[in-house]
């Protein structure tokens, strides 16, 4: 306790003969800027810097009109992040990300959480983090420059087509199939709750 008390104290706490006073949640808010500061290095700052800006200026302004509206434009708020290479901050350099670690990605979630609703950032992320990386991973360089790169660049928005009525998102109790007839795949089942789904140009 002492030591926690101790560091709080180097970083603006104070402490009175009492008990302790000020260890509040100024004290707490003053530790994590101590370790988010050893934590994220210049580039990553440098990247939330950026996020930010779009943050301010391009979605939190218009995060009221667009909860009235029932829907927010995906494709020019992908856009915008595409061209700041905010939407392929970890995927490979060829299909125009930016190659970076996870340390980025960690550093831009945690930007996003500063997006005045859930919607919006839980939509950015499901294009980031859901449905491209399989795509960058195992996709042939035919998909990945049909889908992924276009979807990195801000050109598309993804969906993942995981919920079912029956089942939710529990991958395992999915009933929806796919069989190879020819050249094509006949796809026969339902889905449901799939985020970006109306606006989606890929599933």
């Amino acid at each position: 306790m002492m030591r926690s008390v101790k560091s709080c104290l180097k970083l603006g706490g104070s402490y009175s003969q009492g008990g302790l006073r000020g260890l509040h949640t100024g004290c707490v808010v003053r530790q994590q800027a101590a370790i988010k500061s050893e934590y994220f290095g210049e580039e990553q700052m440098s990247m939330k810097k950026t996020a930010k800006r779009i943050i301010d200026e391009d979605i939190n302004p218009y995060v009221d009109q667009w909860e009235e509206e029932g829907i927010y434009p995906a494709h020019t708020v992908f856009k915008k992040l595409g061209s700041a290479g905010l939407l392929g901050v970890n995927k490979p350099v060829e299909y125009g990300g930016m190659g970076l670690d996870f340390k980025f990605n960690i550093a831009l979630n945690e930007e996003l959480g500063h997006i005045n609703c859930g919607a919006v950032p839980m939509s950015i992320a499901v294009q980031t983090d859901m449905a491209t990386p399989a795509l960058a991973r195992f996709g042939s360089d035919q998909l990945k420059r049909t889908f992924l790169e276009p979807s990195v660049l801000g050109d598309m928005v993804a969906c993942l087509g995981v919920s079912e009525p029956g089942g939710g998102s529990d991958v395992a109790a999915n009933t929806t199939s796919a069989i190879r007839r020819g050249d094509d795949l006949i796809i026969n089942g339902q889905k449901m709750w799939i985020t970006n789904a109306f606006q989606a140009d890929w599933m």
